[in-house]
């Protein structure tokens, strides 16, 4: 009797499970290959590109036969990507290159070498991220709270010491991925370092202040670039990946992890697989729709309406951008 019940109970709730996903596969959208500029032998650069969305995002680029440099901090991990995505086609050229994000040092010969061999840079796609437990207070190599480090001025500088090829490029793009999580904080730009400001832990579901304020500052990033950019032919992308199944909190410890290991096998009807993450990175790097566009944001594979998120205001991007050039260097 017992044992009945147990199988059409777990007939019923594997099929709600399916019919959420279902529901939520079609609310995420995903990438019309039938209106995209072609990617054949355009160079592509992407940061992190050794796991999670990254990852995933060279799978989709080399698919579509362009060339793609894999900007990471370990070069092992980038060759065994490039061994992953040739077990799936031959399509492509993929190039590894040392680059680590929390060193202003590594970015900028990263840049240096990258401006020897190239003089064209078709599309950035500026994609790694961290997240690290707030209470171990990480700096980078250069005493920057590493989230604001790592995921902003990286990014920043990278940019910045890339824009000629870019420019030489154009009509070429920029693609900053931020998240949701922008959303969700305060950035007090006179305290960008996070010294002076609480931060909340991690929660299950909810990255700590730290990392959100990263995502305020990309996302601010991609507003006062796209100004400075106008006229240049270089236009700039900024957007959420959504909830994303990745290895981002693998440097957790404690109840979350044992929380998430626990519901894993729930995650796969309720969040998005690193390729799923990636169709918004594809949109905003090959969509013809977005020709036209610059200093946007975006989500599933479509335009993100202001209303549902942070107001991003002009004078805080002009007041971060001129704060970080103070910070890198610039």
């Amino acid at each position: 009797m017992w044992l009945s019940a147990f199988v059409k109970y777990s007939i019923i709730i594997y099929g709600v499970l399916n019919l959420i996903r279902w529901i939520l596969k079609r609310k995420w959208g995903s990438v019309d290959r039938t209106n995209e500029i072609s990617a054949k032998g355009k160079l592509v650069l992407i940061t992190g590109a050794n796991s999670g969305i990254g990852q995933a995002t060279a799978l989709e680029f080399a698919l579509r036969d362009a060339n793609v440099i894999l900007a990471c901090r370990s070069l092992h991990k980038a060759i065994d990507t490039v061994n992953w995505i040739r077990s799936q086609t031959s399509l492509g050229q993929l190039i590894c290159m040392n680059l680590d994000l929390s060193s202003l040092k590594s970015v900028r010969k990263f840049a240096e070498e990258f401006n020897a061999k190239y003089d064209r840079l078709d599309i950035l796609i500026n994609n790694a991220g961290i997240l690290l437990p707030p209470e171990e207070k990480t700096r980078t190599a250069d005493g920057f709270e590493a989230h604001m480090g790592v995921n902003h001025l990286g990014h920043f500088l990278l940019t910045n010491l890339l824009l000629e090829p870019l420019k030489k490029a154009a009509p070429s793009r920029i693609i900053n991925v931020s998240s949701m999580a922008h959303s969700w904080c305060k950035l007090d730009l006179d305290d960008l370092m996070s010294d002076k400001e609480k931060v909340t832990p991690s929660s299950l579901l909810v990255p700590n202040d730290l990392y959100s304020r990263s995502k305020m500052a990309n996302a601010l990033f991609n507003k006062e670039l796209a100004k400075r950019l106008q006229g240049t032919g270089v236009r700039t992308y900024g957007l959420c990946p959504g909830m994303v199944a990745t290895s981002i909190a693998q440097h957790f410890k404690g109840w979350t992890v044992q929380m998430m290991k626990i519901l894993q096998p729930l995650f796969y009807y309720v969040v998005k697989t690193s390729e799923e993450g990636a169709a918004t990175t594809m949109y905003c790097a090959l969509s013809k729709n977005l020709i036209s566009e610059s200093g946007e944001m975006y989500q599933n594979c479509g335009y993100w309406n202001p209303k549902d998120r942070a107001v991003l205001k002009d004078e805080d991007a002009k007041k971060l951008w001129e704060k970080s050039e103070k910070l890198v260097g610039l």
